[in-house]
């Protein structure tokens, strides 16, 4: 036998892993920014040679779509120009209609930034960053041609070249110089997901995880989902085998939520297995359940060829699952209650493990670049929009509206010389971050770099630039400062000062065809843009911030309405919206402040609370239309007791609440009384099952905490959940 390394080695190893993961992390970070060097400044080149009007668009354009990978740099480039095109025509036709009527001109850029900026709140990905592009190219054409309509078509055709130079040197840049594909980058991101999902299966399957706990981690599985549909829009750009497997990606995420939501039931159940009255029960189950964590936990998935290992090896669970289980119910003696428990963990469990293997097939398809056609079921996911309240994007569209606004009425008011750069910038801050999870952070963070950039700019246009002669000595003099500006938004933690530094270091530093000095030009530029930058600020940290009471108020009556919805809405493709909308809205109810408060976590098992309702009256609602043995009267008493679950959603009180508890203690009785005794001889049938998931709902509805007085774990946190949720 082999020695076991010392801990001295072990130390050793995972400090070389480390390092090595260091210095790949920093050479990925260096080729980013030799590549935007390279891109800027053939970019500025060609801008110069072409003798457009500002060159320096072409520079700011490379700054704004320059990213790590080709597909990224390819995706939002073209959503880039697409903004582009569209803002552009719409400031022509608005210049058109309004000419001669400045305030007129101004109420309708308003309407439409106001609106673009609504829709991006709409829509993930580079999409939503089309919207806001076609926003505010608008007042980037439209306000400079507003002020000299007879050159309204010149200065839109001018800046669309500009911006297309810049998409397009970038672009070429980023294929051409050591490319970096989103292929690998989504396959990583998808084994990893797998590993995870793996361990997580694992523990929840051993004594379960608490529901607190359970929610990070839940959190963390829709993040990671959220991401992997990102990384599967961009790749389809830069990689051929991404865009023929588009559907195969789809299905992966698509069965992994329904692994995902089957996983959510099946551990809650265990968690009350750990109650006392279930001892028998959970002990019986043990020697079965441990077979399934070893294999989950121990069998470490860091290959695709041990991913598909891990799923034939549950196969072979799966059949040991179904010769023992027969022999379990033998051996033990059950009551009524046990016997029921025991029918409703063997049912998830088979349920979760069906579902496990059809994720680890799609995913070994997604890995082995094989084609998963389209089959019966109908997909879970839907890329681009997503679920919200619709006062999300109405607060946004309004806050963009009130700044355009404000910045309109002073520059109108006081002439002031660089009125114009203000309020196109500060429209533009605005709707850029309208959709950032903490826009007010990042403003900040855009106004520290503006200052750099400001400082920065000027110690060039002054001390530098004056010496320097020709296209040569420029670029050597910039390379300093767009290299510093790069490599900052390489760093996460400092990306949103990297990314103002770079954008307004080129736009207050890089000459014009026609070189000028001009001091007083540049200083009040300058101020125009931390003014602006700091209107935006003020404005996010005062008209509906991130993470207000109304917001999450709203937010959570939109997540109480999905299980309305799941209760009265037509059956076909309502599962696949309820599980995905559930989980948006709940990502993006943690967005806004997180669960870091006792009231922030209620609101949290109660969201989780609403998705095991929402998923088990579903598979209740599929299962009665299917053939069973329920009479008309037990059937009415089924649809009466979704009926009230769908009210006191609707109208969250105490008297609601009642009526739902009773609706449930009728119908338990008359669905159960002729089968309890049966000792589970139909639990895999249509009529067991249904007993199960009314069993399931029936002891959530009896978990949901009285509202108006004390109960457990404080009244405060059930006052906020009642107070969300009314």
């Amino acid at each position: 036998m082999n020695p076991e390394p010392s801990s001295s080695v072990l130390i050793g190893r995972q400090r070389l892993i480390a390092v090595q993961g260091f210095f790949k992390e920093e050479a990925i970070s260096w080729l980013f920014v030799l590549k935007t060097l390279i891109a800027a400044l053939i970019a500025l080149w060609l801008a110069y040679r072409l003798e457009l009007e500002s060159p320096k668009t072409a520079v700011v354009t490379v700054f704004i779509v320059m990213q790590a990978r080709t597909g990224m740099v390819l995706a939002k480039g073209f959503y880039r120009a697409l903004g582009t095109i569209i803002g552009s025509g719409v400031a022509l036709l608005l210049v058109a209609a309004f000419a001669q009527e400045r305030v007129m001109f101004l109420i309708g850029l308003a309407i439409w930034v106001g609106m673009l900026t609504a829709g991006a709140t709409i829509y993930r990905n580079f999409q939503s960053y089309a919207f806001v592009l076609a926003g505010y190219t608008a007042c980037l054409v439209g306000l400079p041609a507003a002020l000299d309509p007879n050159a309204a078509f010149d200065i839109a055709v001018t800046r669309l070249t500009e911006v297309l130079l810049g998409i397009l040197v970038a672009s070429t840049v980023s294929g051409l110089v050591f490319p970096l594909s989103m292929r690998e980058l989504l396959l990583s991101a998808a084994l990893k997901r797998f590993a995870t999902f793996a361990n997580s299966s694992g523990r929840a399957l051993s004594f379960g995880v608490p529901i607190e706990e359970w929610g990070s981690l839940h959190l963390k599985a829709i993040n990671e989902i959220v991401t992997l549909d990102s990384y599967r829009s961009v790749g389809i750009f830069d990689n051929p085998k991404t865009r023929q497997q588009n559907q195969t990606i789809l299905r992966m995420s698509a069965d992994l939520i329904a692994a995902a939501s089957t996983l959510h039931v099946l551990n809650r159940h265990i968690l009350r297995l750990n109650d006392s009255g279930m001892n028998v029960v959970r002990e019986a189950l043990d020697p079965l359940l441990a077979t399934g964590v070893r294999l989950l936990q121990t069998h470490v998935s860091t290959s695709a060829s041990q991913a598909k290992q891990l799923v034939t090896h549950i196969g072979e669970w799966q059949a040991e699952i179904q010769k023992h289980k027969s022999r379990i119910q033998t051996e033990n003696t059950f009551s009524p209650e046990q016997q029921l428990a025991f029918d409703t963990a063997i049912m998830l469990l088979e349920q979760f493990l069906d579902e496990f293997r059809c994720y680890g097939r799609s995913h070994s398809a997604l890995q082995d670049e094989r084609i998963i056609e389209d089959d019966d079921r109908a997909p879970l996911i839907q890329h681009g929009r997503h679920a919200t309240d619709f006062s999300q994007p109405l607060i946004a569209g309004l806050r963009t509206v009130l700044i355009l606004g404000v910045m309109s009425v002073f520059w109108i008011n006081s002439s002031w010389p660089t009125g114009v750069l203000a309020l196109t910038i500060a429209v533009v801050v605005s709707a850029l971050f309208s959709t950032a999870p903490n826009p007010a952070k990042m403003v900040f963070q855009m106004w520290q770099g503006i200052a750099l950039s400001f400082a920065a700019a000027f110690v060039f246009q002054f001390m530098v630039l004056p010496n320097l002669h020709g296209f040569i000595q420029l670029t050597f003099g910039l390379i300093p400062f767009l290299a510093f500006a790069a490599y900052l938004m390489t760093r996460p933690k400092w990306g949103a000062i990297g990314v103002g530094f770079g954008l307004f270091f080129s736009t207050l530093a890089i000459p014009d065809n026609v070189t000028q000095f001009n001091y007083a030009g540049l200083l009040n530029s300058g101020i125009a843009l931390l003014v602006s930058a700091t209107i935006a600020a003020l404005a996010f940290l005062t008209v509906m911030p991130m993470g207000n009471q109304l917001s999450r108020y709203r937010m959570m009556r939109a997540l109480n309405r999905q299980l309305i919805i799941a209760c009265l809405n037509p059956l076909p493709g309502l599962r696949p919206q309820f599980e995905r909308d559930t989980r948006e809205l709940l990502r993006q109810i943690a967005g806004m402040r997180g669960f870091n408060t006792a009231k922030d976590r209620a609101i949290l098992t109660d969201a989780l609370t609403i998705q095991e309702l929402g998923s088990a009256v579903l598979e209740l609602r599929t299962l009665l239309g299917q053939p069973h043995s329920l009479d008309a009267t037990r059937l009415s008493s089924v649809q009466t007791a979704i009926s009230a679950l769908a009210q006191f959603y609707r109208h969250r009180n105490q008297r609601n609440l009642r009526a739902l508890r009773q609706a449930f203690n009728n119908v338990i009785p008359q669905v159960f009384d002729q089968v309890l005794e049966t000792k589970g001889k139909e639990s895999t049938s249509n009529d067991r099952k249904i007993q199960i998931y009314l069993h399931l709902i029936h002891l959530q509805v009896q978990a949901l905490p009285d509202l108006g007085r004390p109960a457990d774990p404080s009244p405060e946190v059930n006052k906020e959940v009642a107070g969300y949720a009314a």
